[in-house]
């Protein structure tokens, strides 16, 4: 770990010591800092302060907008949780530089691993129990906010501007789910189209089961801190409020926000979507209902998918329908500088993409409901596997469970 001693370094070293001495008041001293992750994590340890101080504390320097709504999310969830925080402590925010450069003081997470480094390893048994731990803490996250949209906003409006689209919701997913039939040739079910209406309470913002999500959820985002003994859920730079099972759906697609796109096995992935459930039925009981519980999963199925594959199949219709039918695109500038597309790579999308059509065709099927956009999934899937490899067809499992392949094949 590199320590620094550059001037705007320095500056951050005593907007930091500001920032401690404010919340926890006294004479405090830190020392020169280290970085934990090149230009943006940084750790400073506390040299002398009052009782109560933390021994040490992690400072994050991000994109100015990102880093604020990171600020934003992490002052409401410690209003909200205190000492039963999930998420890293916030202690303040400020500005350094020429640049006014936002940064977070928070709290330090200790030593540890993410729970992508586990899932990569052969340690079976951690892995398991981050991943249930993972599930308790989002549900206690959403449980916490769900329905606090406007205390949400006060803190956020201090902070960061953000500008409100208004968007015809209904119109731009009929558009996308058409444009997406049309590039992979098939027809969709005409009522597919009046059950997309459902989406529209489903991400309207007074709806009362709206909470702060994640927005970015992947293993990466998930700490276990073998120091602490605690499972964090962090890195709320796209944490806004909508419909609290966005998060919860991410559990059904096994976290696949990374380039990994590999899954656990069944039975951890239900142990994890039972207890979500408990922990949000703490403030929502309706979470305890089947039918009300599977069908807000579908409706957030339906929006994912279609959200999906927008996100990174997003160039000009004739592109598109390229990359959808296994065609060379081209030499096409948005595509090669598409900075999701580059960063995880074709394979991981189109796993993504269909693994989330299938789940959606699954899920309507199972609990009869939005049917014909299930069906209209499956036949886009259907379509798919006689023109993508067999490789992004399937979604194996991550490293350190391949010990239930061998079991099984016993």
């Amino acid at each position: 770990m590199v320590t620094n001693n550059n001037t705007s370094f320095r500056n951050l070293n005593s907007a930091v010591q500001a920032i401690l001495t404010q919340k926890f008041g006294g004479e405090i001293s830190i020392d020169k800092g280290e970085n934990i992750h090149p230009k943006s994590l940084y750790r400073f340890r506390v040299l002398s302060g009052p009782d109560g101080i933390p021994e040490s504390v992690f400072v994050k320097r991000k994109r100015a907008r990102r880093i604020r709504v990171e600020w934003a999310c992490l002052q409401f969830l410690s209003d909200q949780m205190g000492e039963n925080a999930v998420t890293p402590r916030i202690y303040g925010g400020g500005y350094t530089g020429k640049n006014n450069d936002p940064f977070i003081v928070m709290e330090d997470m200790g030593e540890g691993q993410n729970l992508r480094a586990i899932l990569l390893s052969d340690d079976s048994q951690t892995a398991k129990m981050v991943l249930i731990e993972c599930a308790k803490a989002l549900g206690r996250i959403n449980a916490h906010a769900i329905g606090k949209v406007e205390e949400f906003l006060k803190i956020r409006d201090s902070i960061v501007s953000i500008e409100q689209r208004n968007e015809d919701l209904y119109t731009t997913y009929a558009e996308k789910l058409a444009e997406t039939c049309d590039a992979a040739g098939i027809t969709p079910y005409q009522e597919a189209f009046s059950e997309l209406k459902s989406l529209i309470e489903f991400l309207e913002p007074s709806n009362c089961f709206h909470g702060l999500t994640h927005g970015d959820l992947y293993p990466v985002n998930v700490y276990h801190s073998t120091s602490k003994s605690k499972v964090y859920v962090f890195d709320y730079e796209f944490g806004h409020f909508q419909h609290v099972l966005v998060d919860g759906f991410q559990i059904r697609v096994h976290l696949d926000m990374w380039a990994d796109v590999s899954r656990f096995p069944d039975d951890i992935a239900q142990e994890m979507e039972r207890i979500y459930r408990s922990e949000l039925a703490a403030t929502c009981p309706e979470a305890q209902d089947n039918q009300w519980f599977y069908r807000r999963l579908i409706e957030a199925c339906v929006y994912e998918t279609i959200r999906c594959i927008y996100r990174f199949f997003e160039p000009p219709k004739a592109v598109f329908s390229n990359i959808i039918n296994n065609r060379p695109a081209g030499d096409y500038e948005a595509l090669r500088t598409n900075p999701n597309y580059n960063h995880w790579g074709l394979p991981a999308v189109r796993r993504r993409v269909f693994y989330r059509l299938g789940m959606l065709a699954q899920l309507t099927e199972e609990h009869n409901y939005l049917q014909a956009l299930g069906a209209t999934a499956k036949k886009i899937q259907d379509k798919f596997s006689t023109i993508w490899p067999p490789e992004v067809q399937e979604m194996p499992l991550y490293p350190a469970f391949h010990h239930n392949l061998s079991e099984n094949s016993k």
